[in-house]
């Protein structure tokens, strides 16, 4: 039933203009709460997702692409505007070890890419590099879940899913992108909620001790403010 309907031409032309609404959308809420310091992205994810972008656009360019050519070149400038927004907001531009080695397997990802010829083997390693920027978010945000934004990525996850639904049969290569998307999104989703979670037990487990020490630094500041002691 539920396989006839995502067939049905008119249901997977809509799912497919509703995905690219709300994929669109969803950079909005980001930069949004990176301009009011809400979110702070993590700087090498988002410097791997614009120059794998960036190359998918020109390489779109290069093969001539046309009436998909607007979509990317939008989802383009969102993630070339928010990596941005993300240097700009944020002091320092050294990288941890950890995103430098990132950023480096990146590097030679994008050079297997171009030196490969075979769209699966292409899109392979294009999701693999995207992945390994994801992990770094999906880290950052356990660590600091308030440093995300939970609409931004619901979006994502549900425009992957209208998209799943637009492709309309099970061409694993159309399927994978978007199958993607929806882990990457659900993933992050994920650390939010485990991230606060962990915030939410943490004080209860040290209540006590954060109350001993608030009640010695009472008393010291009572005693040098007393009368005894100014004399």
């Amino acid at each position: 039933m539920l396989h006839a309907i995502a067939q049905h031409p008119d249901v997977a032309y809509r799912a497919g203009l509703a995905s690219a609404a709300l994929s669109i959308y969803a950079f909005w809420p980001y930069i949004r709460d990176i301009l009011t310091n809400r979110t702070r992205p993590e700087r090498a994810s988002w410097l791997i997702w614009a120059l794998l972008s960036a190359v998918s656009l020109l390489s779109q360019v290069y093969e001539g692409a046309d009436q998909s050519l607007g979509f990317a070149a939008i989802q383009t400038a969102g993630t070339v505007i928010i990596c941005a927004l993300t240097f700009w907001k944020t002091t320092g531009l050294k990288f941890q070890t950890e995103d430098s080695q990132v950023l480096t397997a990146t590097a030679v990802g994008i050079w297997l890419w171009a030196e490969m010829e075979n769209a699966a083997y292409s899109l392979f390693v294009t999701i693999t590099m995207s992945m390994m920027g994801g992990l770094l978010t999906m880290k950052k945000t356990f660590l600091d879940p308030q440093s995300e934004t939970w609409a931004t990525w619901a979006a994502f996850f549900v425009s992957a899913l209208l998209a799943v639904v637009a492709v309309g049969r099970a061409d694993w290569l159309l399927l994978a992108y978007p199958l993607y998307v929806m882990a990457l999104s659900g993933g992050i989703m994920a650390c939010m909620a485990a991230g606060r979670l962990v915030q939410k037990r943490r004080p209860v487990a040290e209540e006590p001790e954060h109350r001993q020490h608030l009640t010695l630094s009472v008393m010291s500041f009572q005693r040098a403010g007393s009368p005894s002691a100014s004399e």
